[in-house]
């Protein structure tokens, strides 16, 4: 029943301790929070062309069945379902690959046509800010800020209020950039000015992710993160960022497979208190690591935000309660809210290590075009990973102490479970698949079909972890597109093992339903 869909998703208060903040920053705090709501519209769109129109006949539905239905389509931003192989709820027609950045009738075999006839369009047409419509018989190229000036302009406006308001002039500076980035569709500049901001009040907010793309992994999403920081915690993980040229050395890789990015690579540990686009759709982020263009990460690495309220919540609410119910009795000592955290942190790392780009057909392409829509389930899966591979370089080299090896062992395994409850059709849940069925295979983990359990075996899963990690990195570094489904197919679905021990979660929430006191709700 959608009731119980619903309750699976649990109502969380998110806010922070604002009252250290000069009245300067609160002002400018509230307009932020006014500029992110101007992107759900747009992002409602990219995720269904028609989301609108559907909503509006949801809305007209007083029964309870139409109120939990409607409830049921804000949660998933849009009438499939996310966490169910976008299975309709609201609709009777499955969802198009390429939800509605293209028309609904496209295909890539017809999208790859239309470029190689005319290569001038490609630019265009791959760009991560384009919309592709039907017209006149062929096809166009539209920028986002002719598709979306409706809200992009006003959005821009209050960036700019915001700016005006705001005493720090790294924000300032970037919401400028980011509000002219709006109007342009060039977001390169702002994008650089965003990794040096150091401000008390942050804003990551623009076109990032393109999970959404399921048909070419191309179009990016709109979303905001608006957030509070913390320096001082902040400040005592910054010692792992001068540590990514050494964690890429050590990668179980060929040297020329290895990456060489950009150092500075800052880390934020912040308080999120708003959230919009695609930053708020059915399972909420806990990290991000951005920005996504290479030419920025080159020149200044990425930045990796951690959002320590939503992280702290998730691990109280649904990660320890997963644990107690799928790992061995005896191995549950292990679990750790710590080894929840920094393998978040180290998954945002190591989005930033391996392989960027590929020669793939004699020429120099980003990884992420060269495997289009498998792109995103393995990268997910190779951030997982490399994260608890990166953490055991950080034990060994006496960052940790030898007592948490395996606190981070079990806690990663466990903490799979919970990212295969989002749905194996979503990048993360099926990456995480990929995961426990290899490892499975492997006979790095045992599953107990009496029990329901899993025990871990912590040296074959320090080895397997070693050995998945160099192959996600060499699939990705020749740019494979057939090896990655081959992947994927194998091991990216619901295996009996884990059929049977998510099927003793009920009760569980799958995920929360945020709430900002901050901007009124």
């Amino acid at each position: 029943m959608l009731s119980d869909k619903v309750k699976q998703f649990a109502p969380a208060r998110l806010t922070a301790d604002v009252s250290r903040l000069p009245e300067a920053e609160r002002k400018a705090l509230g307009k932020l929070i006014e500029a992110s709501m101007r992107l759900d519209p747009i992002f409602d769109r990219q995720a269904c062309a028609e989301n609108p129109e559907i909503r509006e006949r949801l809305l007209a539905d007083s029964t309870p069945e139409g109120r939990d239905r409607l409830a049921y389509f804000d949660i998933m931003r849009g009438p499939w379902d996310r966490q169910d192989h976008h299975r309709p709820f609201a609709v009777d027609r499955p969802r198009p690959p390429g939800a509605g950045f293209y028309p609904e009738d496209l295909s890539a075999d017809e999208l790859h046509g239309w470029i190689g006839q005319r290569p001038g369009d490609r630019a265009a047409f791959e760009s991560l800010f384009t919309l592709i419509r039907r017209a006149e018989g062929g096809l166009v190229a539209v920028p986002y800020s002719e598709a979306y000036a409706a809200w992009l302009g006003p959005s821009a406006s209050l960036l700019e209020e915001a700016a005006a308001l705001t005493e720090n002039e790294s924000l300032r500076r970037f919401l400028r950039s980011r509000a002219e980035a709006f109007r342009s569709d060039d977001y390169y500049a702002s994008d650089k000015d965003w990794m040096d901001l150091d401000s008390q009040v942050e804003v990551t907010i623009g076109p990032y992710e393109t999970y959404e793309d399921e048909l070419l992994g191309l179009k990016a999403s709109f979303e905001s993160f608006v957030t509070v920081s913390d320096p001082e915690a902040s400040g005592k993980l910054s010692r792992y960022k001068e540590l990514l040229p050494e964690m890429e050395r050590n990668l179980p890789i060929p040297d020329e497979v290895k990456t060489e990015r950009g150092g500075e690579s800052p880390i934020r540990v912040v308080d999120l208190v708003y959230s919009a686009g695609d930053a708020r759709k059915s399972v909420q982020t806990i990290a991000f690591n951005l920005p996504n263009d290479e030419r920025v990460r080159a020149e200044k690495g990425a930045k990796k935000v951690l959002l320590r309220n939503v992280i702290e919540t998730k691990f109280e609410l649904i990660m320890r309660p997963i644990a107690e119910r799928i790992l061995e009795p005896a191995q549950l000592e292990h679990l750790s809210a710590e080894a929840f955290f920094n393998e978040t942190l180290f998954h945002e790392l190591s989005h930033s290590l391996g392989p960027a780009f590929t020669g793939a057909e004699g020429a120099r392409v980003e990884v992420r075009l060269a495997l289009g829509s498998t792109y995103a389930a393995l990268e997910e899966a190779k951030a997982d990973v490399m994260g608890a591979y990166n953490i055991l370089f950080m034990i060994r080299k006496g960052h940790f102490p030898e007592s948490f090896r395996e606190q981070l062992l079990v806690s990663y395994f466990a903490g799979l479970f919970r990212s295969t409850r989002f749905g194996v059709a979503e990048a993360h849940g099926k990456g995480a698949a990929l995961q426990i069925n290899r490892f499975l295979e492997e006979r790095a983990a045992r599953f107990d079909p009496g029990s329901r359990r899993f025990a871990v075996n912590t040296a074959e899963l320090e080895a397997a972890i070693t050995r998945l990690v160099r192959d996600l990195c060499l699939v990705q570094h020749r740019g494979d597109q057939q090896a990655a489904r081959e992947l994927l197919a194998r091991y990216g679905e619901v295996s009996e093992p884990m059929r049977q021990a998510l099927g003793g979660l009920a009760g569980i929430p799958i995920d929360l339903r945020p709430i900002y006191p901050l901007a009124g709700e």
